[in-house]
């Protein structure tokens, strides 16, 4: 009767203890899956890092009688919370139309700048950018012109003069570097897109300078 007893005793005590351990088991795994879910909403929340950007400015170049419109594509790639590394290629054009006169200047430059951000708000913040540029310049403009007076030729009465056809040159075609000083306010409407404003100055070795200002558009991933 007694090893009965005792049987029995040892049966209802593994039964006991094996319920013990897989409800211990399942507290484990339910604790493990609740842990990894609001990690899972902590990542999901933190905002994207990087972006890139398109954007069209008013140009000015050399001494600023020289006007046009410049398009760039920028990619934004954060290197903590306020340095970012941007680089950037972009497309200009200007031209100056004087009475019979024209002068034009196409550009294309490659331009790596690093963005400091000393002002962050919640959904905006302040960039300051510098860094090199290299651009390639083609320019074209009126090399030679003439005047020609009415003295005892076969012009019309009413004109006291014509002007002799123009010679342009050969587009200049030539590579410079300088650098690039930028000033930005960016604005985060949504979780993914932001607009923006820009203002930048850029100097070279040639002696020719850029004044850019305009707006910009930017997907966050």
């Amino acid at each position: 009767m007694i090893p009965c007893v005792c049987l029995m005793y040892f049966v209802l005590y593994d039964c006991y203890t094996f319920e013990n351990s897989q409800r211990i088991e399942m507290k484990k795994t339910l604790l493990f899956l609740s842990l990894l879910a609001g990690s899972n909403l902590v990542f999901g929340q933190n905002p994207p890092q990087n972006n890139i950007k398109a954007g069209f400015t008013y140009i000015l170049f050399g001494s600023g009688d020289l006007a046009g419109f410049n398009y760039y594509n920028e990619y934004n790639r954060r290197l903590n919370r306020f340095l970012t590394f941007a680089p950037s290629l972009h497309f200009g054009y200007g031209a100056k139309a004087s009475d019979y006169l024209r002068s034009t200047k196409a550009s294309f430059s490659v331009d790596p700048n690093v963005f400091i951000s000393p002002m962050r708000f919640e959904k905006s913040k302040i960039r300051l950018g510098v860094g090199p540029s290299l651009r390639f310049l083609s320019d074209s403009h009126p090399s030679s012109f003439g005047l020609l007076f009415n003295g005892g030729t076969a012009l019309p009465l009413d004109k006291d003069y014509l002007i002799t056809p123009i010679t342009y040159t050969r587009p200049l075609n030539y590579w410079t570097i300088g650098y690039t000083l930028l000033l930005e306010a960016e604005l985060h409407f949504t979780r993914h897109w932001l607009v923006g404003t820009r203002a930048s100055f850029q100097n070279y070795a040639s002696g020719e300078t850029a004044l850019n200002a305009g707006l910009n558009v930017g997907y966050r991933f």
